[in-house]
């Protein structure tokens, strides 16, 4: 299956991909619209975007209670917005904290727009790619662990 990866050492934290996303899927250039937030590592000058990866089996959909949640034939992770009442299963059961909830508690969820992402196409780094890959297990503090190790700031 195609999925985003992240390669935190090429991240510079410009939070383009946050900007393009939200703008992509709401018309808004706000963080907190985005389904990509970049975390910080500020004593080491390391940032990382969190994002979906697509998980299967999934936590948040098998934590969403009204079936509002689905897979589709792609694999990907799909919101009925009709049948979701905003109760933040789906956030809670997240092991990569990838889902959050927008103002009107609607959980903002990487749709891969539709199999063309734009963070990937925007990013002046080239840290997201969207490629074949198997499930990606890691979570940023320990992406971060190995790069400090790789660059022996830390045991």
């Amino acid at each position: 299956m195609k999925r985003l990866l992240v390669d935190a050492e090429k991240c510079s934290g410009c939070r383009l991909c946050e900007m393009v996303c939200s703008f992509h899927h709401e018309k808004k250039f706000s963080p907190n619209l985005s389904r990509i937030t970049v975390i910080k590592k500020d004593k080491y000058g390391l940032d990382s975007p969190i994002l979906c990866h697509q998980c299967d089996p999934c936590p948040a959909i098998d934590a969403c209670t009204n079936d509002a949640l689905t897979k589709t034939n792609l694999g990907v992770i799909h919101l009925n917005r009709e049948t979701c009442t905003g109760c933040g299963a789906c956030v809670d059961a997240c092991v990569f904290d990838a889902v959050k909830l927008d103002e009107s508690l609607r959980p903002l969820l990487c749709d891969l727009c539709g199999g063309e992402p734009v963070c990937t196409e925007r990013c002046p780094t080239d840290a997201l790619v969207f490629t074949d890959s198997k499930k990606v297990v890691k979570q940023p503090e320990e992406v971060f662990k190995e790069i400090l190790r790789r660059w022996e700031i830390v045991g």
